[in-house]
């Protein structure tokens, strides 16, 4: 909204010149002069006093209006319908004054007077669900639907509607609509549905939306895979590649792989990487060695940062470059500059490994430093899938200036790993100095399969 200059101020409109013209003045003495001033002053400002007591009930919070307050506007006013759908509201919520029959009235009133107005119509249709007239309650949301078709709590209300009428079949295209207009949505929506059908591969047909974009898509599987109903997840999952909704690009797929990496479901996570790799929407590890389970390991590509390969978190205080070209072996390596000196507790970057339990493994990589400073330098950990009070086996860590020299750490997977959580890790300072300054080097990282432990041999996940 364009601003109106003061003329008042500096930069305002010049003030118009003003010419002086005579006052008249009126002595209020004797007393029965200012008698009659007063009363002429009254009388002239009851039609004034009366708009404004009537806009004030019309628009005062629902809360605060009671039924005979708003019935006493509408003695003055009867075909107001601010007033009657007031009045409508409080007959059909007031704890002590319900009236449902009172509150149809005067809803229906407040419509025919004022048809434009789609929330009148809305209030009137959950009024006729109250007292079970569906057929009323039909037709006043189909009133206001016309009004504004693309109102989200007008598309929420009526698809509950039709759902508590036992109609699911024409509540779904308004949920799909809400989800269209308003994907904020979606939790609220995909519960519901599921609820009322217990068929997720109806809710993905009937309401999630199915057009270019395949956020929803995937925000549904997302969803779905939380409930715990994993089969149901990738039965879907499986439908979605064999038809035209298939991904087209690794992104639209990254939240619902990372989630189901993040809650340990290896097995489901596994097949989706596997089959976007068929789709060639995941290269194949060309530089990979026979027995090597890291993918990547030699940062031949830029990482993906999902899935099974290098997931990292940059930062101000944190600068990466996948092809760095100081490599130990083939043309890049990744290099790791801490250009602004923090005692941060930092996860640089991990990867997810499938494993197999009770298995012996050792995980390898060339690092090299130069000018790493405080207590506390970068080390490899490995966090075991699946067992939260698992020993976290950890290797040498990286200080000051080093050439290329190899790090390892060996460790045995628990009877429950399927996967583990190796990472590049920075943990706080102890003692001074402890921010951390410096670059360092990562390349050749390698994790293989060393023995199967026989009876007897550790199992503990120590190294």
């Amino acid at each position: 909204m364009s601003e109106i200059p003061n003329p008042d101020l500096p930069g305002g409109r010049p003030a118009l010149p003003r010419q002086s013209r005579p006052v008249l003045e009126w002595s209020l003495r004797p007393r029965w002069r200012a008698i009659v001033f007063v009363t002429l002053l009254l009388a002239s400002g009851i039609p004034l006093i009366y708009e404004t007591v009537r806009i004030a009930l019309a628009s005062a919070p629902e809360d605060s209006i009671s039924i005979p307050a708003v019935q006493a506007g509408l003695t003055h006013d009867p075909a107001n319908p601010v007033l009657l759908h007031q009045l409508g509201l409080l007959y059909s919520s007031s704890p002590t004054g319900l009236d449902l029959t009172e509150a149809l009235k005067d809803l229906r009133q407040a419509a025919a007077l004022n048809p434009r107005h789609w929330d009148y119509w809305a209030d009137l249709a959950a009024t006729c669900d109250t007292v079970g007239d569906t057929p009323c309650s039909d037709e006043a949301f189909e009133r206001a639907r016309s009004l504004n078709p693309r109102e989200p709590r007008l598309l929420w209300i009526i698809g509950n509607h039709y759902f508590l009428t036992d109609r699911l079949e024409k509540g779904f295209p308004y949920f799909r609509k809400l989800l269209e207009v308003r994907p904020g949505y979606l939790g609220p929506t995909f519960r519901l549905c599921l609820r009322a059908t217990g068929d997720p591969q109806q809710v993905y047909r009937e309401v999630v939306p199915q057009g270019e974009d395949p956020t929803l898509r995937f925000a549904f599987l997302t969803f779905l895979s939380a409930t715990g109903d994993l089969d149901g997840t990738m039965r879907i999952w499986q439908q979605m590649i064999a038809g035209p909704e298939r991904p087209v690009d690794l992104s639209s797929v990254k939240i619902f792989l990372d989630f189901l990496l993040d809650h340990n479901q290896i097995s489901s996570a596994r097949t989706v990487w596997d089959d976007l790799a068929r789709m060639g929407l995941v290269a194949q590890d060309a530089s990979a060695e026979p027995g090597n389970l890291i993918y990547n390991g030699g940062f031949e590509h830029l990482p993906l940062n999902t899935g099974f390969d290098w997931r990292y978190n940059e930062g101000s205080d944190l600068l990466f470059d996948f092809s760095d070209p100081y490599a130990y072996k083939g043309s890049k390596c990744l290099r790791i500059e801490f250009p602004v000196g923090r005692d941060q507790d930092y996860i640089l970057f991990g990867q997810v490994v499938s494993v197999m339990p009770n298995t012996r493994y050792q995980l390898n990589a060339y690092v090299r430093s130069e000018g790493l400073t405080s207590d506390s330098g970068p080390r490899w950990r490995v966090v075991f899938g699946g067992c939260a009070n698992c020993l976290v086996p950890t290797s040498e860590q990286t200080l000051g200036t080093t050439k290329w020299h190899p790090v390892d750490v060996t460790f045995i997977t628990p009877p429950e790993t399927q996967a583990v959580r190796i990472s590049f890790w920075r943990p706080p300072g102890r003692l001074t100095p402890r921010d951390i300054s410096g670059v360092v080097w990562v390349d050749e990282v390698s994790l293989r399969a060393v023995e199967i432990p026989g009876p007897g041999k550790a199992r503990d996940g120590s190294r």
